[in-house]
């Protein structure tokens, strides 16, 4: 018997492009609905003790590279934007700030997939510096304009001490992103990779991409 779907968005409200596809609005499932609440869980709870530990580095999108990898960009954001909803309302007030950042991981996760990324070592250390590059690119940017430096987070550790060895504001930004944006990216992208690795394949065949990413994973 056909298991009966449940959809956050009603059937009737679903649009459907020129070519056939669907928009964001599309229908979410219970348990697509179930993957996103359990990463945007690893992004906060993660996130949330890096923060306590007042540690050089962030962890807080794993869940949002992981999930845009297995079930698509869309849903990596959902994930994204959820996790930084809570952490500004928990642990760094300034979280929400990187809503942009959100986009830019999702979407760089899941372009990479079609290369092996959370597939080969080699691609997913390749991509999680490639990911930690394009976050320095877009976060720089809020954490000097916006809050003057200062981000609240384990990393402002780095930036001071580029401002004590006598930097100017930006530069001291900048660098302390260079220096620890790739380092986090790459330690979330071979956590990832590991997680792909430990799944059943009865639970990667059920998810949105992982036939297209993985079709050599059969149920055995």
């Amino acid at each position: 018997m056909r298991k009966k779907r449940i959809y956050f968005f009603r059937p009737d409200t679903v649009h459907h492009n020129s070519y056939g596809g669907e928009n964001l609005l599309r229908r979410i499932n219970a348990f697509e609905a179930g993957m996103i609440a359990f990463g945007a869980a690893l992004n906060v709870s993660i996130g949330y003790l890096v923060s306590v530990l007042k540690l050089p580095l962030y962890l807080d999108s794993i869940g949002t590279v992981l999930i845009s990898v297995l079930c698509g960009w869309k849903y990596g954001v959902m994930v994204g934007l959820s996790a930084l909803v809570i952490l500004t309302l928990t642990a760094v007030p300034t979280a929400i700030a990187y809503s942009g950042t959100v986009f830019v991981i999702a979407v760089a996760s899941a372009v990479m997939a079609r290369a092996g990324f959370l597939k080969s070592v080699k691609i997913t250390v390749l991509g999680g510096l490639i990911i930690g590059l394009a976050t320095t690119i877009s976060s720089a940017p809020v954490t000097f304009f916006a809050f003057g430096g200062v981000s609240l987070a384990g990393s402002d550790l780095v930036t001071t001490f580029f401002k004590a060895s006598g930097l100017p504001v930006w530069k001291s930004v900048l660098l302390g992103s260079l220096f620890t944006d790739p380092v986090d990216k790459l330690m979330t992208s071979l956590i990832c990779l590991a997680m792909v690795r430990s799944m059943p394949s009865y639970l990667l065949n059920r998810l949105s991409c992982s036939n297209t990413l993985f079709p050599e994973i059969t149920d055995d």
